[in-house]
């Protein structure tokens, strides 16, 4: 078989994936694929992740992935191992959505490198690879692809076709953000281009394909997600200039956006997670000169310290005082914990000793919101999850001295008999030092 012929084949769906790596981006895609009638492997390293795969459990919180995933399953089209060499002979299509995190040298490419070890090992001769995961800009073109060519003796875009595709879903999203998102397909060649065109046409024959270089891919997805980053960045610094002037920022961004089309300022709030918080970092650690992304970051870093100042401005030390953290994910609707900003607060509260309970409706092992309310002195509004905008009667009779919101979720009013502030509001009047 050529390339040609596995561009038929991929039209016809008579190919099967392998997806290496099934966390919150690749098991969506997995599940996908399978209900769009594809054969689909997945490969991971964890054998108690896939042993709930294989019971049609989804290891992490997810509705929509949950119900995809028991179709999938039904189907019998997705099956899940280990190693990857116990299926890639028989795969066409190889999918890598493997982790790069960062570590004190910048990326960490331990997960690529293991990935790409175990690929070599078998003859890559028309087959297809997707890369799927965030990369620094030229990884494709002066790391992965030398590899492959080294390893196998094979021409990339001659031999087997190559494209980097990044993912840029939405944790909660990913099954909706998969059918309709426009997809990027940076393919080594014009062959590569359209074999990713054809295969995710797959998952939706509509959907729209926007073709570029391969660094130009993974160039676009670090833009999407540092725009986002330097935009929370910038309504955070407009919450502290509010707190200087005695003012509340949330008020006033909603006045700044109101009937205006040019603006669109988000609450301010944490901002961090896997991908936010490090995105940025694959760009500055490439560069010699002062950049936004980097103010980004140490702006967006510093909120859970300047908040836990503040607490220690309104009311004294925090030493031994008992402190209810309500959410610790760093988003709404979500169990994921991975660089949380909330996270990041709750260890700089212990730090000072205080006593810290945590309750997240989502992240299993944190303590009851009963039992966190339970005569606390401060609480902190410390994720955004709409469950807790019910939970006002609890906290008017919980006790407790000071109510901290990160993310404006309530109003002064709410609670009659209690200090309450909010991030990004002057706090002139507000002490709660007894």
């Amino acid at each position: 078989m050529t390339l040609e012929g596995l561009l038929e084949n991929i039209k016809s769906k008579n190919i099967t994936v392998c997806i290496i790596g099934l966390g919150r981006v690749g098991l969506p895609l997995s599940t996908v694929l399978a209900v769009s009638g594809v054969k689909v492997f997945g490969v991971d390293i964890d054998e108690k992740k896939l042993e709930s795969i294989r019971n049609s459990q989804c290891p992490f919180y997810d509705p929509p992935l949950q119900e995809s995933l028991e179709t999938a399953n039904k189907l019998g089209n997705f099956f899940v191992v280990t190693k990857p060499n116990q299926i890639l002979e028989h795969i066409d299509i190889i999918i890598l959505t493997i982790g790069t995190p960062i570590n004190e040298n910048g990326v960490d490419y331990t997960q690529l490198y293991a990935a790409l070890e175990e690929i070599v090992k078998i003859d890559l001769t028309d087959k297809f690879i997707i890369l799927r995961s965030t990369l620094p800009p030229k990884t494709t073109d002066d790391i992965v692809i030398p590899l492959l060519e080294d390893k196998t003796k094979l021409k990339a875009g001659v031999d087997f076709g190559i494209a980097m595709c990044p993912e840029r879903i939405l944790e909660g999203k990913a099954i909706k953000e998969i059918y309709e998102l426009p997809e990027i397909v940076g393919g080594i060649n014009n062959i590569s281009n359209e074999l990713g065109s054809s295969f995710f046409k797959i998952i939706n024959p509509n959907k729209e394909i926007l073709f570029t270089s391969p660094s130009g891919a993974e160039l676009a997805k670090l833009f999407t997600n540092i725009f986002r980053y330097i935009s929370f960045a910038l309504s955070n610094e407009f919450a502290i200039w509010a707190e200087r002037y005695e003012l509340d920022a949330s008020t006033l961004i909603k006045i700044a956006n109101h009937g205006y089309s040019r603006s669109n300022i988000p609450i301010p709030g944490f901002a961090g997670g896997p991908c936010l918080s490090k995105d940025g970092i694959f760009l500055d650690n490439n560069t010699t000169f002062a950049s936004i992304v980097s103010t980004a970051w140490k702006l967006n870093e510093s909120i859970p310290k300047h908040i836990v100042n503040k607490l220690k401005e309104l009311t004294g030390i925090v030493y031994n005082k008992k402190i209810a953290v309500l959410g610790s994910s760093f988003k709404s609707g979500s169990d994921d914990v991975r660089q949380s900003p909330a996270m990041k607060l709750i260890d700089i509260l212990k730090s000072h000793h205080a006593d810290v309970h945590v309750h997240d409706p989502y992240v299993k092992g944190t303590q009851s919101l009963d039992d966190v309310l339970k005569e606390p002195d401060i609480v902190i509004i410390a994720t955004n999850h709409k469950e807790f905008k019910n939970i006002i009667p609890n906290l008017n009779k919980c006790g407790c001295k000071l109510i901290y919101d990160v993310w404006s979720m309530f109003d002064k009013t709410d609670f009659p008999d209690t200090s309450y502030v909010k991030f990004g509001q002057g706090t002139l009047n507000d002490s709660v030092k007894h």
